[in-house]
């Protein structure tokens, strides 16, 4: 199943699964990663309206290089600097400045 904005392109597939069995589960969340990775092999990004949060948090270096990673991470350190504002998402985990 799909739902899409027609009008600005966001896709938000539906991928429907029995949540009460892990290997159907494993098997959704992986379908998602897929998604979202052919989405930016052919031009799109992670995120529209939605942003990043904490379920596409690891798929930033499939979009974002090491450089462009650190001087988000520099910018959002400035406003931040202490990452008490949602420390968890968006920049993947390993890569997050340290306060």
């Amino acid at each position: 199943a799909n739902v899409f904005h027609a009008g600005d392109g966001n896709l938000h597939p539906l991928i429907l699964y029995n949540c009460n069995d892990p290997v159907e589960a494993q098997k959704a969340e992986d379908a998602g990663m897929d998604i979202l990775k052919l989405c930016v092999e052919v031009g799109g990004c992670l995120t529209g309206e939605h942003g990043v949060g904490i379920e596409k948090r690891d798929l930033m270096t499939v979009q974002f290089n090491e450089a462009d990673l650190a001087q988000q991470m520099r910018v959002r350190a400035v406003f931040d600097a202490r990452w008490l504002l949602n420390p968890a998402k968006v920049f993947p985990l390993e890569g997050r400045i340290a306060a």
